[in-house]
């Protein structure tokens, strides 16, 4: 947290997550550019929730292989991450509360999403404010089954939409 000349984040091989167990964990450490692989496939309640808040040198980010969620398990995590430009996939069909949340706000060179949920309205906030002040322009990838809704809390507004097999 607030290591603002840390550059190079530690390996992360942890598979199964507890609550909280990542929280916070890169706050404000504006010199990372890259972030550790994160492969765990089994999360927790706010498991990664904050984690790359104001990482501001960010440039890529690590691969959610996740396709279980918890609640607030990827809530704001890359708040205000300005340089970061294409946001992971998002392999997930089932979400749950505030699980999303957030997660991309005032990334404002994000012009890439992708995403397998199929409903805007599977669990509480799952979406709300993730894609506030992103690119003015980019693609969101999804299935066919998911409404094209925008705003800030759907698909960016003004982005391209390319339905997915």
């Amino acid at each position: 947290y607030n290591c603002t000349g840390l550059t190079t984040a530690p390996a992360l091989p942890a598979t199964t997550l507890a609550t909280g167990c990542y929280l916070a964990m890169f706050n404000y450490c504006t010199s990372l550019t890259t972030a550790p692989a994160l492969p765990a496939m089994t999360l927790a309640t706010s498991c990664y929730q904050y984690m790359f808040y104001g990482c501001t040198s960010l440039t890529t980010a690590p691969a959610l292989p996740a396709s279980t969620l918890a609640a607030s398990c990827y809530n704001l995590m890359f708040y205000n991450c300005t340089s970061l430009t294409t946001a992971p996939a998002l392999p997930a069909t089932t979400l749950a509360t505030e699980c999303y949340r957030a997660m991309y706000q005032h990334c404002t060179s994000i012009s890439s999403i992708e995403v397998s949920f199929t409903s805007w309205t599977q669990a509480t906030n799952q979406t709300a404010y993730w894609v506030t002040n992103v690119a003015s322009s980019g693609t969101f990838t999804k299935p066919a089954a998911l409404a094209a809704e925008y705003g800030t809390s759907r698909i960016p507004t003004g982005w391209t939409v390319v339905n997915k097999e």
